[in-house]
């Protein structure tokens, strides 16, 4: 295992152009792992919500136990190290629904990467885990290991509508203000807190809804945002399902909303980039709080470079969120194409 090469700059390698990206060999086999990848485990499917603009229910996501450090999560984790790979995000489902099991699986990985962050709906934050020193917060107990950020999806700032968008199961209907303000105070210079919602014409539409949505965030000491528009994905790798259906019919373009915020003089526009894949804004308002507002396609990857690793609740590391083959060892290859049948039967290169 090494590192064979770095390009910095565009190069040619086997006939395809490469840049910002590490040439490595792991186990035999050459791979080449972008500057920009980030590890992300999708500790489990599960979820104690059913958000209608969940991803889970367009695309694949196959189904298995909490995901736990063992021999082949340590060999992912050693190829991404070697690929040079500095950031981890844990996410589901609900990462946070078994908590102890969320905190045994941080406990080892958090510490390898120089950033880490959690995507979560919140419900476990605030319960109690044995560290094997006592009991503690998960939130505590996390970012005592290094976690550098956690990212709380919330839909809306009216408790009904946001029921009514994120259909939580069972007693608990969300993170309420209190929780809200308690998770917020752990902020610090080494820990953010960020509010995530996804944009749709059911809930945040436009400019007005993101500023009430910013201003209560902020009256509970969050200062960061993200909104997003779901992602779109090529039919052919799109589930049929009413979350599908859903996020086509209440789509919000972001294009009229960035163009209103950048004629107002509270926003300043900090970055831009628009991609074939994705439009990222993200401006400063009221020179405090920070907000990006995003638009993102998935699509399959053009060459060999891997630009993404995702560690599913089946235990395979893939190099996308949406190909069901994308399978980055060989020898997972019957696990990944029995997942990709059970997920997406109808994709025509699925072959079992």
């Amino acid at each position: 295992m090494k590192l064979k090469k770095v390009f910095k700059e565009p190069e040619d390698y086997n006939g395809v152009r490469y840049w910002n990206a590490n040439l490595i060999e792991f186990e035999g086999n050459e791979y080449i792992v972008s500057h920009k990848a980030i590890l992300t485990l999708v500790t489990i499917s599960m979820c104690n919500a059913a958000c209608k603009f969940c991803s889970n229910d367009i695309t694949f996501t196959p189904n298995g136990k909490f995901l736990q450090h063992n021999e082949k999560l340590d060999r992912i984790l050693k190829l991404a190290k070697l690929g040079g790979v500095k950031k981890i995000a844990f996410s589901g489902g609900e990462p946070t629904a078994n908590p102890q099991s969320l905190y045994n699986l941080c406990k080892t990985t958090i510490p390898m990467f120089e950033k880490s962050r959690i995507h979560t709906n919140g419900f476990g934050l605030l319960k109690k885990v044995d560290t094997g020193s006592g009991n503690q917060f998960l939130l505590d107990s996390l970012i005592e290991l290094g976690l550098s950020g956690a990212s709380l999806s919330i839909a809306h700032h009216d408790d009904d509508i946001n029921q009514e968008i994120m259909r939580f199961k069972g007693k608990w209907l969300g993170l309420n203000e209190d929780s809200i303000r308690e998770i917020a105070s752990r902020s610090s210079n080494t820990f953010s807190i960020r509010m995530s919602c996804v944009l749709t014409s059911k809930g945040i539409k436009s400019v007005e809804d993101i500023i009430a949505y910013v201003e209560w965030g902020r009256s509970l000491g969050v200062k960061k945002f993200i909104f997003r528009s779901p992602s779109w994905i090529p039919t052919e790798y799109a589930k049929e399902t009413a979350i599908t259906r859903y996020n086509r019919v209440n789509h919000v373009d972001i294009d009229p909303i960035t163009d209103e915020l950048d004629k107002r003089s509270d926003f300043k526009i900090m970055f831009s980039e628009h991609k074939t894949d994705s439009h990222v804004h993200v401006y400063k308002y009221d020179n405090e709080i920070t907000i990006d507002i995003d638009a993102s396609s998935e699509e399959p990857d053009p060459d060999e470079k891997i630009r993404r690793l995702v560690v599913m609740p089946n235990e395979v590391l893939y190099k996308s969120w949406i190909d069901p083959l994308s399978n980055v060892f060989s020898d997972d290859r019957a696990v990944t194409l029995f997942s990709a049948n059970e997920e997406l039967p109808n994709l025509t290169t699925v072959q079992v």
